[in-house]
């Protein structure tokens, strides 16, 4: 008899799950709506094993040290609920840029919530029944820029990318692979580093920089794009031709996985859930 997946709906309360959201760190009114309603849903249906962040993480020009003030008003004072005092696994934005970047590395030995050990890394997380999710950080600023250490970051990427040990695989960057809102695509990104998530068994590549929420397929790429830039601040978004979800006016993102399968959810500054897309576990890589 053939093997019947399991269906999320079936999960108990606290079933395997990750938020993530970027550029939330504006030390805003819409950050402190949408850091509530995390708590709020993590209060009601389980914290989650962690919190992704997908870069500008603090606005408008990142910080100076790891010792800055700027760390208090923007994160350590607003995400204060106890259900979401779980790791936050943060790669760096263009914003983060501005000042000291390596502050927000150096960040993570002072307080050992914040997961950021290079500005490019890998890290397991595991869930119950042993789940594990790899989510594979990058630093897509450094490489737009084709700034000092680039290349090193590809063929490091390249490499991490060769061997799946895990059911689910996530690349985590700052700007979209794809996207329909404010800025669109990023041509040097889909041209580089997508061919090498779709070789790579990337199940999906979650972004930042539009500050929206969007799920979108496209045939043909492998990986599903994930654009969650609402934490702090907002702007229009649009339907296109590969959307399967998209919302604005503040939000973060819901991953909830099992052996079988993955539904990425978007949620609202309010809590209410926007739209949702199922990956199913690739067969031959178990």
């Amino acid at each position: 008899m053939p093997r019947v997946p399991r269906p999320l709906d079936a999960e108990p309360m606290r079933a395997n799950k990750l938020y993530l959201l970027g550029d939330w760190g504006a030390r805003s009114k819409l950050q402190r709506r949408v850091a509530a309603a995390m708590g709020g849903m993590a209060q009601e249906s389980g914290s989650p094993l962690a919190i992704i962040s997908t870069g500008d993480n603090i606005y408008p020009d990142g910080v100076e040290s790891a010792r800055d003030t700027l760390w208090a008003s923007t994160f350590e004072n607003v995400y204060t609920h106890p259900a979401i005092q779980v790791p936050w696994i943060a790669v760096l934005g263009n914003h983060d840029y501005r000042r000291n970047p390596q502050a927000q590395i150096d960040y993570g030995k002072k307080n050992q919530r914040w997961i950021m050990p290079n500005r490019y890394f890998r890290h397991v997380v595991v869930g119950e029944s042993g789940v594990e999710v790899e989510v594979i950080g990058i630093d897509t600023q450094q490489l737009l820029q084709r700034s000092d250490g680039w290349k090193q970051q590809m063929e490091w990427l390249s490499q991490s990318l060769q061997k799946k040990t895990t059911t689910w695989r996530a690349v985590v960057g700052h700007h979209p692979l794809r996207s329909y809102g404010h800025y669109g695509d990023t041509p040097w990104l889909v041209q580089h580093v997508l061919p090498l998530l779709r070789n790579g068994g990337v199940d999906f590549y979650a972004s930042g920089h539009d500050h929206d929420q969007q799920i979108v397929v496209v045939p043909g790429d492998g990986a599903v794009s994930l654009v969650t830039g609402a934490g702090g601040g907002c702007r229009s978004t649009r339907w296109g031709e590969h959307t399967v979800a998209a919302a604005t006016n503040g939000g973060f993102s819901v991953a909830d996985f099992n052996s079988d399968q993955l539904r990425l959810s978007l949620v609202s500054a309010d809590g209410r859930i926007m739209g949702s897309h199922t990956i199913p576990a690739r067969i031959s890589e178990r």
